[in-house]
């Protein structure tokens, strides 16, 4: 999965941070993203921007690789293939180099200036600083707007974690948290319930949704489910318990059309007996079983995925595997300190 760089904790006042950028088809924000990133970080002390092409199959990867070779703080992991926005996130943290790392996408619907406000916190003490999107944004549609409020109610219900509506996968977190997590063998993560998982507190910032400015977004509901099933099975057994009691209440159901279906034979006089409440029962009992399979087959399928002990990705090149060809300038104040 590549060479894993770990870095000291070091004092935040200019200790490097690590900006890490999961990039999916993003060929037309890469440079707005890091021209922003770098006007908003220079002030705030040393910096490294760590994008991680997730497979990408325009020039997503060129354009990384032309940014990297004109600037010494801009780095890249490049995937063999599309392996996912959550294990794109993972590879960054465990490349990343900085005392703070700060996840966000490539879309520019995170806005970077926001960097500022996060660091500030940290350089208050804070380890992990989430960004919030605020309910009124007016960028966001009334679908994802209520689709996400349905997910966190839905996990906050049947998981182990409270996330916050509004919450994605945009903060800042320290190194202690980072090395953390980079600590779980386990392959299949939701991030943004993990680091809550973990029990640092944490200090949330407000900011509005930015506007996307080329491409589309590669979040449709088959990715959005996707999550949001990931975010439940990932920290919670609730479903399986639910399954249960859902099993049970269709046993019942059962057995009450077993009684009708006696009592309609000896007491009520009918020749023949109703065919639409022979089907509703084995609607009904043909759901309930086929649900408890799916809830089971779910966590089975983790659990499988688990003991095959696969990488979560493959890291197909890096930055540092072209130095030799093309020496980089030295640039000692991105080692922090």
């Amino acid at each position: 999965m590549g060479a894993e760089v770990k870095r000291l904790p070091t004092a935040p006042g200019r200790a490097l941070i690590s900006v890490v950028v999961p990039a999916f088809n993003e060929e037309g924000n890469v440079a707005a993203l890091a021209r922003r990133v770098a006007d908003v970080m220079g002030p705030i002390g040393p910096w490294e921007l760590l994008f991680v092409d997730d497979g990408s199959t325009d020039a997503t990867l060129a354009n990384i690789k032309a940014l990297s070779a004109d600037d010494p703080e801009i780095r890249y992991v490049s995937f063999t293939r599309n392996f996912g926005h959550q294990a794109a996130l993972r590879a960054g943290l465990r490349h990343a180099r900085g005392a703070a790392v700060i996840l966000m996408d490539c879309d520019l619907e995170h806005p970077p200036e926001l960097a500022t406000s996060l660091v500030a916190a940290w350089r208050e003490g804070a380890k992990v600083v989430a960004a919030q999107r605020n309910a009124g944004a007016s960028s966001v549609s009334l679908f994802k707007r209520a689709t996400s409020a349905l997910f966190y109610r839905l996990l906050g219900a049947l998981g182990d974690v409270e996330i916050e509506p509004g919450s994605a996968d945009f903060l800042l977190i320290d190194r202690v948290v980072v090395d953390a997590i980079n600590g779980f063998d386990s392959s299949d993560v939701f991030l943004r319930g993990l680091v809550r998982w973990l029990g640092y507190p944490i200090v949330k910032v407000p900011y509005d949704q930015g506007v996307r400015t080329a491409g589309r977004s590669k979040f449709n509901l088959r990715r959005m489910t996707a999550l949001a099933v990931s975010g439940v099975v990932s920290h919670s057994l609730k479903p399986l318990r639910v399954a249960i009691v859902i099993s049970a209440v269709f046993a019942l159901l059962g057995v009450g059309l077993l009684v009708y279906s006696g009592v309609s034979f000896f007491w009520i006089k009918r020749t023949v007996v109703g065919w639409s409440s022979i089907m509703a029962a084995i609607a009904l009992l043909g759901a309930g079983q086929f649900f408890v399979l799916g809830v089971i087959g779910e966590y089975l399928g983790r659990v499988l995925h688990e003991t095959r002990r696969w990488p979560s990705y493959i890291v197909g090149e890096t930055e540092d595997d072209g130095l030799e060809a093309h020496p980089r300038p030295s640039h000692d104040s991105a080692l922090g300190g």
